[in-house]
């Protein structure tokens, strides 16, 4: 079993309970929020100590937070000893059946101890939370390109441009955001090309790349007030 294989039944488990639920969002494998409420939640084939230790970091962000594992079929006296250890710690635990013909997750313990959150690290947990408008990362997933909000932003940067031409930041920066300054001068991803000093274009890259979103792309484009927008910057360029 992957870790990615987890993924899913953990995610009908939470919903279950009423969370809306997101995966890898600054480093945590599984996000529940239900409004101000946190869960997280990490995955890993093995219960060992770095999974251990990435429980007691994300204590940092939230009292709940839940270890999970595939089940064990058959428990013996270091299997026990594991989830003593867990207990002690104040982690919770979740344990993912398998068969050929359902997967389901199961909450074995809940977390205990009401340690110390540090709100500045929570704050941006949530942040990245809000930021999203699609969930399209799987929980797990470490060895592929991550989705986040920083990402959707640049989608958003690279749709107005290619409809839009050469545009002026300032210009660009009132439907993207504080963002867009940091995204095009740095220019991560390589989609954009600076025309002049203060504007910028979409470039043969960020073309190609721009394909692979479609999900984000009908949902930005079916918006009334980027259509809108859109227009106006064709007019501004023209000028």
């Amino acid at each position: 079993m992957k870790e990615t294989d987890l993924f899913p039944p953990v995610k009908i488990l939470l919903e279950s309970l009423g969370f809306n639920v997101y995966a890898e969002a600054r480093n945590c494998d599984v996000v529940g929020r239900k409004k101000e409420e946190l869960v997280i939640v990490e995955l890993k084939k093995n219960l060992n100590l770095t999974l251990l230790a990435q429980g007691m970091q994300r204590q940092k962000l939230t009292h709940q937070v839940f270890l999970c594992v595939p089940e064990q079929r058959k428990k013996n006296s270091s299997t026990r000893s594991k989830e003593e250890l867990i207990k002690r710690l104040g982690l919770g635990l979740i344990t993912v059946y398998t068969s050929p013909v359902r997967s389901a997750a199961k909450i074995m313990f809940e977390p205990s101890t009401e340690n110390r959150i540090n709100v500045r690290e929570r704050q941006k947990l949530i942040a990245e939370l809000d930021n999203r408008s699609v969930n399209l990362n799987i929980g797990g997933s470490h060895r592929v390109p991550i989705y986040t909000a920083y990402k959707e932003t640049s989608i958003v940067v690279a749709n107005l441009l290619k409809k839009a031409g050469p545009t002026k930041l300032k210009n660009i920066r009132r439907f993207a955001g504080e963002k867009t300054d940091n995204i095009l001068s740095k220019n991560v991803y390589g989609w954009f090309k600076r025309v002049k000093r203060g504007e910028y274009e979409i470039g043969e890259m960020g073309l190609k790349e721009l394909k692979k979103f479609k999900e984000i792309n009908t949902l930005l484009c079916n918006r009334e007030d980027f259509r809108v927008f859109c227009d106006y910057l064709k007019h501004e360029n023209t000028k």
